[in-house]
């Protein structure tokens, strides 16, 4: 079964491909989207920083220096690679949201786990005066899911001999006490959000540590501004160093990140649209056009993928989590809700499409969580789609179960595009990648040099 060259068209694949209703699982959903919040979450990590939350909230990003940059990408595929070993043992990038406030923690499994790619491991004894944030992370962890104890593990990849890791349990005497807290900077940030004004704020902990919003001429923070004393000393009941952890992690994950190579792929919708990755790329050769694209899409979420969003992630902790995928690229991960991978969408159409013209209709979403199915080597995946203008809203969420056989058709497609998109940018030539569909064309900061139209005109004669 060959792919078609054209755009999304699933003439060629759709025999590979039952889709079907789960009314329970959108009844269950329907109820949680009634009760959801319009209001974007405030994460965790937005509370270790107040000011710099702020600036992260409400502007457009800062251009980051190719040192940074460099950081950040060790850090994540330190991440992953110890995500990877971790979720032998549990579910990992595991997602909770309680009253608003979203964590997102590294690994679950009796406890929450965090993990930190550092420059500086603190030694368990000094944990909570070198680096108190560390300990506040994992402290609002535990009162997400109410676990008395968390695992921090500081990873410095940069040792002569390999990754040099440093694990302790820390163990919390009030889970009431850290809500409590977590709740009052949540509301704090959001206040100040709210003013459009972060003055009333505490100074960061990031004043002197290179903050790219100070160095950015974005924050006139100048140091003398009030601190928020640290809270993670208090409720602490005991820090218990684990040397056996880092033995037995430590050679597995040096052996991982060996065996790690580049993702040439960052997002399954560059395999989507193939085209439009393309020119994507194309633009953002540079940093400056690349942070201008960024800022053109923020705050373009609308209120009700918000909405969806609370639905989905506000059940017991472990519902939804990242899954282990098969390959290094995409570079993007897959989420799953209750095992299953997934994806979250909202749509304003006027009648709200069956099962069986779901494919018809939206094949898009067909194709990527085929492509999701793929990589992690599951056969089911689910679409779940709010629709705003339903006139019930106890079925304003609706369910759609994709079951794919045989898989191979879908690894055949992705392993054709991926190929086909590495070709493409190596010789700077579009015109072999699939064109996007034609309902994209309108909104296309590309369409006058893609050939998209030209081509879908072609393909129908």
């Amino acid at each position: 079964m060959s792919e078609t060259t054209g755009a999304v068209d699933p003439t060629r694949w759709a025999s590979s491909v039952v889709v079907r209703d789960d009314p329970i699982l959108a009844a269950e959903l329907s109820a949680r989207w009634e009760s959801a919040s319009a209001e974007k979450g405030i994460a965790v990590t937005d509370l270790l920083g107040l000011r710099r939350a702020f600036w992260r909230r409400t502007t457009p990003p800062i251009p980051l220096s190719a040192e940074r940059r460099s950081r950040l990408e060790t850090g994540r595929r330190v991440h992953r690679a110890l995500e990877a070993l971790l979720a032998r043992e549990g579910s990992i990038e595991v997602r909770v949201r309680r009253q608003g406030i979203v964590g997102r923690i590294d690994a679950l499994t009796d406890r929450p786990i965090e993990v930190k790619s550092t420059t500086f491991a603190p030694d368990p004894a000094d944990l909570i005066e070198d680096r108190p944030e560390y300990v506040e992370q994992l402290g609002w962890y535990c009162a997400l899911t109410g676990c008395s104890a968390g695992r921090l593990i500081t990873v410095l990849p940069g040792s002569k001999s390999g990754p040099e890791l440093r694990t302790a349990d820390v163990s919390f005497s009030d889970l009431g006490a850290w809500s409590r807290e977590m709740e009052r900077r949540a509301a704090q940030l959001r206040a100040s959000i709210a003013l459009g004004d972060p003055s009333a704020l505490p100074r960061c902990r990031w004043y002197e540590r290179g903050c790219e919003y100070r160095s950015g001429s974005v924050c006139g923070c100048v140091g003398t501004e009030p601190g928020d004393e640290s809270y993670s000393g208090r409720d602490v009941a005991r820090v218990t160093p684990r040397p056996e952890v880092d033995r037995a992690l430590g050679p597995l994950l040096q052996e991982s990140l060996k065996s790690a190579r580049p993702s040439s792929v960052g997002r399954f919708r560059d395999l989507l649209y193939p085209r439009r990755a393309f020119y994507e790329r194309k633009r953002a050769e540079g940093a400056e056009e690349a942070a201008q694209e960024s800022a053109v899409s923020l705050g373009s979420t609308p209120a009700a993928y918000y909405r969806l969003v609370q639905a989905i992630e506000g059940g017991p902790a472990g519902e939804v989590a990242r899954l282990v995928t098969r390959t290094d690229e995409p570079e993007e991960e897959v989420t799953a809700f209750r095992g299953v991978p997934y994806l979250a969408r909202t749509s304003r159409t006027q009648t709200i499409p069956r099962a069986d013209e779901i494919l018809t209709r939206t094949p898009q979403y067909a194709l990527e969580l085929g492509f999701r199915c793929a990589v992690t080597g599951s056969s089911i995946g689910r679409a779940i789609v709010a629709y705003e203008r339903s006139v019930d809203i106890h079925t304003a969420v609706r369910v759609f179960e994709y079951r794919f056989h045989p898989m191979s058709t879908f690894s055949r497609i992705w392993r054709n595009r991926l190929a086909l998109l590495e070709q493409g940018t190596a010789l700077g030539d579009a015109t072999s990648l699939p064109a996007c569909p034609k309902w994209m064309h309108a909104d296309c900061p590309h369409r006058s040099e893609c050939g998209c139209a030209a081509d879908l005109e072609r393909s129908q004669r």
